[in-house]
């Protein structure tokens, strides 16, 4: 009985050695898991500070762009306060009539006192 209840003691030992040497095993396999996770890690906190980078770029891009739309906004805002300033100072189609009227008016007097002039010069 004590054989066996000795028997039984190795094999429990022996037993409890072997799951030692599995434990082992499993914390070193653990351990090599854990380093590849904190390169892995390291290199996504590398991507994600060039990400950050990026964004911080592109941002300052994104607001240059906008600025510049806005800075052409206001050049054509007053583009178009010049042009219909321009359309205001021009002259209509009744206006143009006005005028070749007037020239009309004044030609038909010139050529009435050039007339007169030739008369004159002739009976002098």
């Amino acid at each position: 009985m004590q054989e066996q209840l000795l028997l039984q003691l190795v094999n429990l030992v022996q037993n409890l050695s072997e799951d030692m040497q599995w434990m082992k095993q499993e914390i070193q396999t653990m351990k090599q898991e854990i380093g590849e996770l904190k390169e892995i890690v390291h290199r996504h906190d590398e991507d994600i500070r060039w990400l950050k980078e990026q964004m911080k770029e592109n941002t300052a891009m994104i607001k240059a762009i906008r600025d510049n739309q806005l800075e052409q906004r206001s050049i054509q805002d007053a583009m178009r306060h010049e042009i219909a300033h321009i359309r205001g100072e021009m002259a209509t189609k009744q206006d143009i009539a006005y005028i070749h009227e007037r020239l009309d008016y004044q030609l038909g007097r010139i050529a009435r006192t050039e007339e007169e002039l030739h008369m004159l010069k002739k009976a002098n």
